[in-house]
């Protein structure tokens, strides 16, 4: 009797170490960008990230500055947003034409720019869009926008700015969002939703139609604590950075956990409430940004479960 007691115990503990058995590491092959403050090249709570051609990247903080940095985290560039008191962007994305789209989160638009911060065009003012979070670019040049407020929804326009569809709704049920936030268009052409508030990530066509649910709330292993940003690798994989469980996890194309990595801290494999994440897609060794919004600057790392 007393050996089947102890064979049932190995076996609970078996299955337990094997439910949890991707653990949290410290980011490697880190660098830091930016620090506190408020003088060029400083942060003040970064949000809205993006990588840029030849390894550049550029950065919107809560300031309403946007500063461009180059591959070897140099400052190139500095400009404001045209209006930021109300409010500062939450997410941008590029162009296939190498300008920028920003999410004016509390000003409920998007305006186009230059790299050199040359306002190009404004759109969605009239539409029924409230607070404007994620925004991506799919390969058709339809535009892609989160937004919510009394409604959670998510928004379709065309290349020039005019709306094509408007879907999604607020709920607990399944593919309904509660606070949508990040969004990403993965390499098959559906969109990744962070649905914040039910700490998950849906997976959808552009058309809106429901396909998947990945992760639940909490802190383990593949699981979310207030999930913010997310952006795909090139490989169908993707990684979601969670502001309150200072982490970044990737998850394969069939939404299985591959890596978690971070921890809360002010060293520099750790974290503090991060709120955005861009991976790079260009040049010969993968990269991932990081907005670490509570330590007041970007790191740049390793992307998690890349061979090292």
């Amino acid at each position: 009797m007393r050996s089947r007691i102890w064979l049932l115990a190995l076996l609970l503990i078996n299955s337990c170490i094997s439910s949890s058995s991707v653990g949290t590491h410290p980011l490697e092959n880190v660098e830091l960008i930016g620090g506190p403050g408020r003088g060029v090249g400083r942060f003040f709570q970064p949000r809205a990230i993006e990588w840029l051609p030849q390894q550049q990247c550029i950065v919107i903080d809560r300031s309403g500055r946007a500063q461009r940095f180059d591959s070897a985290g140099e400052l190139k560039d500095v400009w404001m947003l045209p209006e930021w008191s109300a409010g500062h962007p939450i997410d941008l994305c590029g162009t296939p034409e190498g300008t920028l789209l920003v999410a004016d989160t509390h000003y409920m638009r998007i305006i186009e720019f230059d790299l050199d911060g040359t306002e190009l065009r404004r759109f969605g003012e009239d539409v029924g869009l409230e607070l404007v979070r994620g925004i991506d670019i799919a390969a058709d040049g339809s535009i892609l926008v989160a937004s919510y407020g009394e409604f959670d929804r998510v928004f379709r326009f065309d290349r020039q700015g005019n709306l094509m569809k408007i879907w999604g709704e607020r709920g607990d049920g399944t593919g309904q969002f509660l606070r949508p936030e990040g969004l990403a268009i993965d390499v098959d052409g559906t969109i990744l939703v962070v649905d914040c508030g039910h700490h998950r990530v849906l997976r959808f066509t552009l058309d809106g139609e429901y396909l998947q649910t990945i992760g639940s709330p909490g802190r383990a292993a593949g699981q979310f604590d207030t999930p913010f940003d997310i952006d795909v690798v090139g490989d169908g994989s993707f990684v979601v950075v969670d502001k309150s469980g200072c982490r970044v996890q990737r998850f394969g194309a069939d939404g299985s956990l591959v890596a978690v990595v971070g921890g809360t801290g002010r060293g520099a494999g750790l974290l503090s409430e991060p709120r955005g994440v861009a991976v790079s897609r260009s040049g010969s060794v993968p990269r991932m940004l990081i907005a670490d919004t509570g330590n007041h600057r970007v790191v740049a790392s390793a992307i998690p479960g890349e061979a090292r």
